[in-house]
């Protein structure tokens, strides 16, 4: 299997959450068990990654290891969780956002490069449903790009491994559009996620908002968990609740954006529900004085979907950086 190597702070997300597990444990686990829990926390990663991982945090003190009983956290590794922790809660969530989005290396140009990507994992079962469901969505401009990957039962793909019995959806991140953007020299700030109404196949207004800087919680999974979106009934009558977000750009690289957003969209991309003009409210939410503000469809719109057709699904969004090159385009 090919391995992207991982950047610094990939790695130690990983090992904050493999010591915050032990630390949650009164006797010594082993990998099989932190495999297990890491996926429920978001990171699907192999058994043997789990050990590559224990053994990195035995080397540097912050795990013991008790032979075949399994491993608990040090001394030095409950520190080391605690600093991890304080720094946590100070707008974390925006701060990987941002740092996806800027890693992205995809190009208009060449059509190739890392995307974003989102991870549902489900029963494989229901399989055609979920691509009916992607292919549905794109139709309809709820997208941000045509690009879809499946990964079967106990397929390893980069960093994620498929239970048994299950099937994995890749979807593209609209954190990816504004990767392109940034690496194009657009500054952007991410403000808000939210809930957008639909009303005859036309974006409404906001009518809810979570700030990305005041919280530690991805706020698009409250509106989801919540089942507060109807999704569904979009694709049916095009009136109902979406999850959205928006960013400001200055008003000066308008322009500049336009035409990249131009691009996007004759290569196939959207999921573009607004974008204002210099100091004009976006969807009925006010912008900062001299930017403009730019809405997308939010990256757990097919989960969400999933969710209203009862199809149970465990929701990763966004979850890792893909090659484009390695995903199908949806028609």
């Amino acid at each position: 299997m090919m391995v992207f190597p991982r950047t610094q702070e990939d790695v130690y997300r990983k090992q904050i959450e493999i010591l915050r597990i032990l630390s949650e444990q009164s006797e010594p686990v082993g990998s099989s068990f932190l495999q297990r829990e890491m996926a429920r926390r978001g990171f699907l990663l192999s058994d043997r990654t789990i050990r590559y991982h224990l053994k990195i945090l035995e080397e540097r003190g912050l795990v013991k290891s008790h032979e075949k009983a399994g491993r608990t956290i040090s001394k030095a590794g409950l520190e080391e969780l605690s600093r991890a922790l304080a720094y946590e809660r100070v707008g974390s969530i925006l701060t990987w956002y941002i740092s996806l989005a800027y890693r992205t290396t995809y190009s208009l140009d060449s059509g190739k490069g890392r995307v974003v990507a989102n991870v549902f994992m489900l029963d494989k079962k229901f399989e055609s449903k979920a691509l009916q469901i992607v292919e549905n969505l794109y139709s309809a401009n709820l997208l941000p790009a045509p690009y879809a990957k499946v990964l079967e039962e106990e397929e390893e793909y980069e960093d994620i491994t498929v239970p048994r019995n299950k099937m994995a959806l890749l979807t593209v991140c609209n954190l990816t559009i504004d990767g392109v953007l940034i690496h194009s020299g657009v500054p952007l700030i991410l403000r808000y996620g939210g809930l957008v109404q639909f009303l005859k196949w036309k974006p409404v207004r906001f009518v809810e908002l979570i700030a990305y800087e005041a919280t530690t919680v991805p706020p698009l999974e409250v509106f989801v968990y919540k089942r507060m979106t109807s999704i569904l009934n979009i694709l049916r009558s095009g009136s109902g609740m979406i999850p959205a977000n928006i960013r400001e750009i200055p008003a000066v690289a308008r322009d500049q954006t336009s035409e990249i957003l131009e691009r996007l969209r004759k290569a196939g991309w959207g999921g573009i529900l607004a974008f204002g003009m210099p100091n004009e409210a976006v969807l009925g939410v006010p912008v900062s004085m001299d930017r403009c503000g730019l809405s997308m469809i939010g990256g757990l719109v097919p989960a969400a979907a999933m969710n209203e057709l009862g199809i149970e699904v465990e929701t990763y969004a966004p979850h890792c950086l893909v090659k484009i090159e390695d995903m199908r385009r949806i028609y």
